[in-house]
């Protein structure tokens, strides 16, 4: 626990262009193309289910999106609807929105027949949730 503490606040603190990190993204491309699952910490906020106020880790696919409190996937996994869910649009972050969420992310307004679901992430990784779940 204190491990993922630990990180949150440094990826809260720093700023999102440190060395090492397109490294990261070219490598998270490449596995997403050929069919693999890309790890990253993201909001799901909404309805229940889908309400988790606390940053989790989505592992999304080209087919799937699965949500977890650690960045292990093995470990209190759960799949999200993604068949069912749909991108309404895709924005930068609010006043209105939660102040825990970074203010240069992007957040993913979507529907899941009249639950409203908030998706928020790296910009960098919005681009994963919006194509697993079907909106390119």
């Amino acid at each position: 626990m204190i491990t993922f503490l630990i990180s949150f606040l440094i990826d809260q603190l720093l700023t999102p262009g440190l060395p090492g990190r397109r490294r990261r993204e070219r490598s998270q491309e490449r596995a997403f193309a050929e069919g693999g699952e890309v790890t990253f910490q993201a909001y799901v906020l909404g309805d229940r289910p889908y309400c988790r106020p606390v940053p989790v880790f989505l592992s999304a696919s080209r087919t799937a999106l699965h949500v977890s409190p650690t960045e292990v996937k093995e470990l209190r996994r759960s799949a999200l609807p993604a068949e069912r869910i749909a991108v309404q649009r895709i924005r930068g972050r609010e006043r209105t929105d939660p102040r825990t969420i970074p203010s240069y992310w992007q957040l993913a307004e979507c529907r899941d027949g009249q639950a409203d679901i908030l998706i928020a992430c790296d910009p960098t990784h919005m681009r994963y949730v919006d194509e697993a779940l079907g909106a390119t």
